[in-house]
């Protein structure tokens, strides 16, 4: 987390539009709006209201029906305003490994790797200031489990010898490639390691990236990097994004920077490919390459609805032709930090995740995307409160955690119901600094919310 402000710090409200570089402005609705949109002005309507820079004043009565529509059907009282932003909640928990235990400091930022019948989760067991940890190496460590995730046992030693998180990755060549950065004080290094275990990986050749272009929708360019997730493409050279890190104080705008290399060594900027939204990308997004070979990326966007509290989960696109564009956003079912997908070998498709407590520290979780009965939507105020309007559950099938500390929350939660809606009404402890590892835990699955 040395690179990054922990998601409990980093919260911009408000809805706003989306615009960034190569990917179509859009005037963020939610599900049940562009659905009515659909049905009463057409597909092709609907498309050009999610993506107008400004509406018409004639878009504008189509949205206000639609939403006004999409109300009036929900429940009576305050179910009725989240009835309308439930989705499909397709990811269960398989795991979590939390800070200060097995001698580690605050772990962060998983990066998931298959190697053969083994799974390895690298991590940066770190110093953490924001909860006074210190005498820690900073350096990239490592969890395996046997079990496709579902169990982790700590191996020993330093992995990587990077002084930030890593991406990490089976190289098309054989063996195993990763890149992090050296902290440097004149310049940190991008930098290429190698392995051809999976385990242990070798430093190689560095990099210092000129900052140039890369800038936020208010012009304001990033002086330093987060973490580069990098993926290859198949002419051979390779593309990364990383955060800008730049950015650290409130009010919130950090944008995501796009990156070319012939070699996955010498790295150019490239200004074309900037994501800069009206609002925060908290730490890096995340690009991959699924087992059905598009390239996929997860932006880590937390917003609250300003009239009804309505949180939205991860920003997620795809492109299917090698990153030259990408399809518009949509939403997954749970927001995290530092979000690290893997497709394993025998069909799971994995998410791994972080989260930070201003008690315990970070967290390390993986999820299975997993299709379920449930629907849920989640309304908060950050600091203060959480409310859950979940359908396809019981109440006995709900539990409510605090991810990072590993504690059970649920009997401090008060329960009703409305038709076939159950409401979870979470109240934080006087003096708490956020809800981020907060979740609702549904079913025997665990699915997320």
């Amino acid at each position: 987390m040395l690179r990054k402000v922990s998601v409990a710090l980093s919260i911009t409200l408000g809805f706003g539009i989306l615009s960034s570089i190569n990917v179509a402005s859009a005037v963020v609705v939610d599900p049940s709006t562009k659905s009515c949109l659909e049905k009463t002005v057409g597909a092709k309507a609907a498309n050009k209201i999610v993506s107008a820079k400004k509406l018409t004043k004639a878009q504008t009565a189509q949205v206000a029906k639609c939403k006004s529509s999409s109300s009036s059907t929900g429940s009576t009282g305050s179910t009725s305003s989240t009835t309308a932003g439930m989705v499909a909640l397709n990811y269960v928990l398989l795991s979590t490994v939390i800070s200060q235990q097995s001698g580690l400091g605050n772990i962060s930022d998983p990066a998931l790797l298959q190697v053969g019948n083994k799974l390895r989760m690298f991590f940066k067991n770190g110093n953490e200031s924001q909860i006074g940890l210190s005498g820690f190496d900073n350096k990239i460590h490592s969890y395996v489990s046997s079990d496709n995730g579902k169990t982790w046992a700590l191996e020993s030693g330093i992995k990587i010898d990077a002084g930030s998180p890593v991406t990490v990755q089976a190289a098309s060549t054989g063996g195993y490639e990763a890149w992090g950065w050296v902290l440097s004080s004149n310049a940190d290094k991008m930098t290429k390691f190698t392995s051809s275990d999976g385990e242990t990986f070798t430093a190689g050749s560095v990099n210092t990236i000129v900052l140039n272009s890369c800038k936020n929708v208010n012009g304001v360019a990033a002086t330093k990097f987060g973490d580069f997730q990098v993926i290859k493409l198949l002419n051979g050279t390779f593309l990364a994004f990383a955060q800008d890190a730049s950015n650290n104080s409130p009010p919130y705008m950090r944008h995501a920077c796009g990156f070319t290399s012939p070699d996955g060594i010498t790295w150019t900027l490239d200004a074309a490919k900037t994501v800069a939204l009206q609002y925060d990308i908290q730490t890096n997004p995340e690009t991959y390459r699924n087992a059905s070979g598009v390239i996929e990326q997860i932006f880590p966007v937390f917003r609250l609805d300003p009239s009804t509290n309505l949180a939205t989960g991860l920003q997620f696109r795809t492109s299917t032709n090698e990153g030259v564009s990408w399809s518009d956003f949509s939403e997954l079912s749970f927001f995290a930090a530092d979000p690290d997908r893997l497709d394993l070998s025998n069909g799971d498709s994995l998410l791994a995740f972080g989260g930070f407590d201003h008690g315990q520290g970070g967290l390390l979780a993986v999820a299975k995307k997993s299709a379920t009965n449930y629907k849920a939507s989640r309304t908060e105020n950050f600091f203060e409160w959480i409310t859950w309007t979940i359908s396809g559950a019981s109440q006995s099938d709900i539990k409510i955690k605090n991810l990072c500390t590993n504690k059970d929350l649920t009997s401090s939660v008060k329960f009703s119901t409305s038709g076939s809606n159950i409401s979870a009404a979470y109240t934080a402890p006087a003096g708490g600094k956020g809800n981020s590892c907060v979740y609702a835990l549904i079913g025997p699955e665990q699915a997320l919310k």
